[in-house]
């Protein structure tokens, strides 16, 4: 049996509805949601620094593998520890999360930052805070390729650090 047709306009009415309450507002975009490869960037990148697979690099974590830094996560935090240095600052809360590549050899590159909230909402941070925990980040020299079965993969890594009043309080992962 044909239903009568006047369901129909309500079904495509409920159906825009639905349309337009799953879209993507401007509120929504005040939250950071950019992950995934890291492309090279020409005003970011060094342009020396090279993957052994630019098709495919390896999520971090993936497998099981963890963090790959000579001494692991101990050694990782005492050395950004000993390094970072900055003043209590009221209204410096909330996470940077330095993104890059640990390629096969090795050695880093493509570093992106991101700066929230604590409730994960896009904010700048004091621009010294920023910098030198990205320098921090260049800096570090502890990492080790990722090998698994008998090859060298490329792997995205990231470090989040979290901060309250300019305090560094936690390192993740």
């Amino acid at each position: 049996m044909i239903k009568p047709l006047k369901f129909y306009p309500i079904k495509i009415l409920v159906f825009c509805l639905i349309t337009l309450s799953c879209s993507e507002t401007k509120s929504q975009k005040e939250y950071f949601n950019d992950l995934g490869e890291i492309p090279f960037d020409g005003q970011l990148d060094d342009k020396n620094f090279k993957l052994c697979n630019e098709d495919m690099t390896i999520p971090f974590n993936y497998g099981g593998f963890g963090l790959v830094y000579e001494g692991e996560k101990k050694q990782l935090v005492k050395t950004i520890n000993n390094k970072f240095n900055y003043p209590q600052t009221k209204g410096q809360t909330g996470y940077i999360t330095v993104r890059f590549i640990i390629n096969c050899e090795g050695q880093t590159g493509r570093f992106r930052v991101i700066e929230m909230d604590l409730n994960l909402k896009v904010k700048k941070f004091d621009k010294n805070i920023s910098t030198q925990i990205l320098n921090i980040t260049k800096e570090l020299d502890g990492w080790k390729s990722l090998q698994r079965r008998e090859k060298k993969w490329d792997v995205q890594q990231y470090l989040t650090f979290k901060f309250e009043d300019g305090i560094l309080i936690d390192i993740l992962p």
